[in-house]
């Protein structure tokens, strides 16, 4: 009986999704073309990220197993683009996708520790679009600031959900600041949000964009059991069967999206993109890795790299733009990249560049949506990787750039590529792979518009063209070391406002000694002179409680020493994960914190601090239960 029921919900699935991708169809089809200049009301905007989905990912770029009728009906409607091309990784791509500048120029250069954080100076286009009369919503992955002042509802939108990463299965986070929990599925949840939003806005009469970032398919690979059975169905391990079922989970959703567009009458005037955050990943918490053959049937195209590495498989991104009756659906082969969306959208809402926004990096692709794609495009794009090194001692992927990291960046040492209309150099990536090309002297040289599979090296025939553009990567890459909102660190707001503020132990903003960075704690610290320093915005004056918050208790014995300001308090860890440290009177202001090993009065020679996670300010005599507390992660 149960093979019975699960059969049948495999066929009302199959069903629906039959019926979506047909109704979608037709609802678009039967929209006369028109160029979108002519319509008077502002546009609507959906933007839809997927988190980890490879361009090869979909039914319609020929995958042979997955199965996404929604996204594929949205994609034959829609001008779609072959060489659309994102950064290795989610937080540096989100970056950009926001506010049209290059990644690393925002002070976003990694995925955690403190090097995802969207400097706060920074425009971003729900900041436009907010200040020209569009209400503005996200939902779902946020990744560009995980403290007060950087998240989403800092930034320009007036409705936010904050999701948990990553929670597919009942959902928790952060909806406007305030904790909130869900007996649903994340992409559900996601879609839920968005449509209430859309209609909220349509009740108001006002314009929206609508920014739906969702998690799939980001590992975990686990997905709700009528999506998986279909595919278990076809022979497929479990790792992978929940791999496609969380996309055909997603697709389903984004067909309800699209469907609802329609029955209120707003799918006309609705710009609709679609795209990928970066490219597939090949491993699964809590799966373990897909075999090679696995990997093989997933990557049609046989596009070298995957996630993390500027090989096309790890930056090539799927990017449809739909706008009902207003753009005719093409196919376009230009090269276009992630941070020419927002001047692309502001073209498109005649909404002019704001005069106190930094300099636009991205350039509008406006002509190639309708159809003109002559013209030259002479600029070259670095294609940074999320993994900077620097020759500063214990430096990784999370520490952060203060001044010793900086003087320690030298280019001869990171994974990196450089990309034009044409030609893409790509420098210290691996080659081991026999299907690979062989590099020279670390380089590869690709004629990307004849060869965009990556396959045949150029650089000694065409050695004038490689020396251009490593010259170029040196110019490029010089800038982003001098230039000080690069690779910034983030910078802590405290306020005396009622509500506990936040200073994540792990990132700050200069360390010493053996201090070491790791994804969500700093580690290593053990002897005099290991010392982490923060950057400090006491925005108002009061009274304060600070409490340490941490994992494990490795850490008992230390004496270690905090300050800020004019107070200085030494004391020894106890081994409690909330420990309380004292009461400060702040001023209001810039300043520095200082979080410093004095001695190791337990004598155990393994005492160190490796699980420092969170330095708590709590407005004395208020009555927070902390050790209750949920924070963004």
């Amino acid at each position: 009986m149960a093979a019975i029921a699960a059969e049948n919900t495999t066929r009302k699935i199959n069903m629906y999704h039959l019926l979506v991708s047909v109704f979608v169809g037709l609802l678009l089809s039967a929209l006369p073309s028109d160029s979108f200049s002519q319509t008077t009301a502002k546009p609507n905007i959906i933007l839809i990220t997927a988190d980890d989905l490879g361009f090869d990912d979909l039914s319609i770029h020929h995958n042979p197993v997955v199965t996404t009728p929604s996204i594929d009906a949205l994609a034959t409607k829609s001008v779609r683009f072959s060489d659309f091309s994102v950064s290795p990784v989610c937080a540096t791509t989100r970056a950009s996708l926001l506010t049209g500048r290059h990644y690393y120029s925002t002070g976003v250069s990694g995925v955690h520790g403190g090097r995802d954080y969207l400097n706060k100076e920074e425009i971003l286009i729900s900041n436009i679009l907010q200040e020209n009369g569009y209400l503005t919503g996200t939902w779902g992955k946020w990744h560009l600031g995980k403290t007060d002042g950087y998240l989403p509802w800092d930034r320009g939108f007036d409705d936010a959900y904050y999701a948990e990463l990553y929670r597919h299965e009942n959902s928790f986070g952060f909806l406007n600041n305030e904790p909130v929990e869900h007996n649903k599925w994340v992409s559900e949840v996601v879609t839920n949000y968005a449509i209430d939003f859309i209609d909220q806005s349509k009740q108001q009469n006002k314009p929206f964009f609508a920014y739906l970032s969702y998690l799939a398919p980001h590992e975990p690979w686990l997905a709700p059991a009528e999506f998986v059975a279909p595919y278990l169905e076809k022979g497929l391990r479990p790792a992978v069967a929940n791999l496609y079922g969380m996309i055909s989970e997603m697709d389903f959703h984004i067909g309800r999206l699209m469907t609802h567009l329609q029955e209120t009458e707003l799918l006309d005037n609705t710009i609709v993109i679609f795209m990928s955050d970066n490219g597939p990943w090949w491993d699964s918490s809590n799966f373990g890795a897909m075999t090679k053959d696995e990997w093989k049937q997933r990557n049609p195209s046989g596009l070298n790299g995957h996630k993390g590495q500027s090989w096309q498989n790890g930056v090539k991104s799927p990017l449809f733009i739909s706008y009902g009756k207003h753009l005719t659906p093409s196919i376009v082969e230009r090269f276009v990249n992630v941070q020419d969306i927002v001047p692309t959208l502001l073209q498109m809402t005649k909404i002019a560049e704001p005069a106190v926004q930094k300099q636009l990096d991205g350039q509008s692709f406006y002509p190639y949506l309708l159809g003109d794609t002559t013209g030259t495009d002479k600029r070259t794009i670095y294609l940074g990787s999320h993994d900077v090194i620097s020759t500063k001692a214990l430096f990784n992927q999370w520490t952060p750039f203060d001044a010793k990291a900086r003087e320690g960046l030298e280019l001869e040492l990171q994974p990196t590529a450089l990309r034009n209309d044409q030609y893409k150099l790509v420098f210290n990536h691996n080659s081991s792979n026999l299907s690979y090309p062989i590099a020279i002297d670390n380089y590869f040289l690709f004629d990307m518009q004849k060869d965009p599979y990556e396959k045949i090296n150029i650089i000694e025939q065409h050695r004038e063209i490689a020396e251009q553009m490593k010259a170029e990567l040196v110019i490029q890459f010089e800038a982003f070391k001098q230039d000080g909102d690069s690779f910034k660190t983030p910078v802590y707001e405290i306020n005396n406002n009622n509500s506990v503020s936040v200073i994540n132990a792990f990132g700050p903003a200069s360390t010493q000694g053996n201090t070491e960075s790791k994804a969500h704690t700093l580690s290593g610290m053990k002897g005099k002179g290991d010392i982490a320093f923060y950057d400090v915005d006491v925005q108002t004056s009061g009274c304060f409680e600070i409490y340490i918050k941490q994992r494990g208790t490795n850490a008992a014995g230390l004496e270690v020493s905090l300050a800020i300001q004019q107070h200085t308090t030494n004391f020894v860890f106890n081994g409690d994960s909330i420990q309380y440290v004292g009461e400060y009177n702040l001023s209001a202001g810039l300043t520095k914190l200082s979080f410093e090993v004095i001695d190791n009065v337990s004598m155990k020679p393994w005492s160190q601090v490796d699980g420092l996670r969170r330095i708590l300010f709590v407005p004395c005599g208020s009555k927070f239960a902390i050790e209750d507390m949920r924070f963004p992660n």
